[in-house]
């Protein structure tokens, strides 16, 4: 089969980080082969030129406007260099020595210097070169027999959820707002720019300012690119588009004026003078549970019983088990002073909680100790991240004896797995992160096996069946009679954890996953609470976590 032949529309053979890796990803490939460089200059004048042209055309407010925004990307560029992950965010690389056939072409530009179309002879020149797949790295919105001059078509990025937000900068005005989630599209381009035909959607937490977040969510969705691109080497066809209706009612976001740069400067230093303060404080988010008695879908929460935590700890994550007619509960146990966590076993008699000891503890961090029963045996399977496992362990002594049964994923950075059967075959949900950003929030895996010991499980071909910030990570597993329902994570703006959101899984095979969000948790049952990301029921009792911000001890 011959590999998908991809051309890059660039503005320059000068391009991005992202572009940069792109390239280098798709060499070790053996399916996709990006052979051209399609380079069409971006219409802009030198900066003096532009500033001057700025203040005859829109008046003196608007270049200052220019300017100041300038200044706060300066100074963000300075502070993103000291992170190691988002460094070269704003650095470029030159591309034409990796890929080194290039065609130029000269477009014509409208007068608001937005719209690019190119000339007959131009695409002409695209078409002889044969390509499957043009992918729009440049800036422009691009229009005309462009849009049809490779096999496939365009396909193209817009860093923002469409259905919210569409215009510029991309991931300011979540950051500016304090939005939860910061969304991107990957459509295939039409004549309407944001209106193309939606491939992937997708959103991430939102990060506490601007260039941080724009660094993540370029850093988070070129992984969904890449998985675009192997699912289209491998069928040779784009994926369906979205069919959901998405009619935009809000504004066109432009770059900020002064005065909304002015007040994101204030909001800045807000956000900074709250950190430096919870760190002179000595002050940190800790978790706690609370229980009251009944099920999950009657509970009044307000109710419930605040556990309190044993010095130097705090417990979360709890998981609820039935054992000789008495329940027991297995939390994370975090330890302040070793920044470390291993697994608790405690016994709950009523309102008040017994602490049995250490049911497994490891040389890397231990949490979401997630049971399940498998030929009449107990199972954990713990998140342990740090292992780059997926493991499962067997209860030889009830509850704190514990040994390794199986690895069933090795290599990958997976968090809060949870395994149940149902249509006769087992299904692993669990979140991955493959872009080395280590933020599981947002991405929701699906495979199935015969075997939940096994270590060849089958992923699903919805895969990853949800890209959320709203739900893209576990947070418990509620069997109710012949329902079961997903409870799954609410990431809040720069903050993990702040709410719950339950799902009723409604159909599961080997082709189709479907799921109904039926109820939403919020931490506002006490006072003083800033999150919750955990529940667990057994039908006489509820257990939930919930967090606060409290001095370390």
């Amino acid at each position: 089969m011959k590999p998908l032949k991809i051309g890059l529309l660039v503005n320059s053979p000068f391009s991005s980080q992202y572009d940069h890796d792109l390239v280098l990803w798709a060499k070790d490939q053996p399916g996709i082969e990006i052979s051209h460089l399609i380079i069409y200059p971006r219409h802009r004048g030198s900066r003096s030129g532009r500033a001057l042209e700025l203040f005859l055309t829109q008046g003196l407010y608007a270049l200052l406007s220019r300017l100041l925004f300038h200044l706060i990307v300066a100074v963000e560029r300075l502070i993103l260099k000291r992170n190691s992950l988002h460094r070269d965010h704003y650095r470029t690389y030159d591309l034409s020595s990796l890929v080194p056939e290039s065609v130029a072409m000269t477009p014509d530009v409208s007068r608001s210097g937005f719209v690019y179309q190119f000339s007959a002879g131009d695409i002409a020149k695209v078409r002889a070169l044969d390509l499957d797949l043009l992918i729009r790295c440049g800036a422009g919105i691009l229009r005309g027999d462009i849009l049809h001059a490779s096999r496939l078509g365009i396909i193209s990025f817009h860093h923002g959820d469409n259905r919210i937000n569409r215009g510029s900068p991309p991931g300011f005005w979540e950051c500016y707002h304090e939005w939860p989630q910061t969304g991107f599209i990957i459509q295939r381009l039409t004549e309407e720019l944001d209106a193309g035909d939606v491939l992937v959607r997708g959103s991430f937490g939102t990060r506490f300012y601007y260039s941080l977040n724009q660094a993540h969510l370029y850093k988070k969705s070129f992984v969904h690119l890449k998985n675009l691109l192997k699912r289209i080497a491998s069928t040779g066809e784009l994926p369906a588009a979205e069919k959901t209706p998405s009619p935009y009612s809000s504004i066109l976001y432009r770059p900020p004026r002064l005065h909304q740069s002015v007040a994101y400067g204030f909001k800045m230093l807000k956000r900074l003078a709250s950190r430096g303060a919870a760190k002179m404080l000595r002050r940190r988010v800790q978790w706690g549970i609370s229980l009251v008695p009944g099920k999950w879908d009657k509970s009044v929460l307000w109710r419930s019983t605040e556990i309190r935590n044993p010095p130097g700890r705090f417990w979360a994550d709890p998981f609820l088990c039935s054992f000789g007619g008495r329940t027991y509960c297995f939390v994370e146990d975090f330890v302040g002073r070793t920044n470390r966590a291993h697994i608790t076993a405690l016994e709950i008699v009523g309102t008040k909680v017994i602490e049995h000891g250490i049911a497994l503890r490891e040389p890397f961090h231990l949490s979401f100790p997630f049971l399940f029963q498998y030929q009449g045996g107990l199972f954990m399977c713990p998140e342990c991240c740090a292992s780059k496992q997926i493991r499962i362990y067997r209860c030889t002594d009830f509850p704190l004896r514990w040994e390794l049964q199986a690895v069933v994923m090795d290599g990958v950075s997976a968090v809060d797995t949870m395994l149940f059967k149902k249509g006769g075959r087992w299904w692993m949900l669990t979140s991955l992160d493959e872009s080395g950003t280590d933020d599981f929030g947002s991405e929701l895996y699906l495979f199935s096996s015969d075997s939940p010991l096994e270590a060849n499980w089958t992923p699903h071909p919805q895969n990853p069946i949800r890209i959320d910030a709203r739900g893209g990570r576990n947070a418990g597993l509620i069997h109710d009679g012949e329902k079961l329902y997903r409870l799954a994570q609410r990431q809040g703006f720069d903050q993990y954890g702040q709410g719950l959101l339950v799902f009723e899984i409604k159909t599961v095979t080997e082709s189709t996953y479907v799921e109904e969000l039926v109820s939403e948790i919020n931490p506002t049952f006490r006072k003083g609470l800033r999150g919750t990301h955990h529940l667990s029921s057994d039908g006489k009792t509820t257990v939930i976590d919930h967090c606060t911000n409290a001095a370390l001890t």
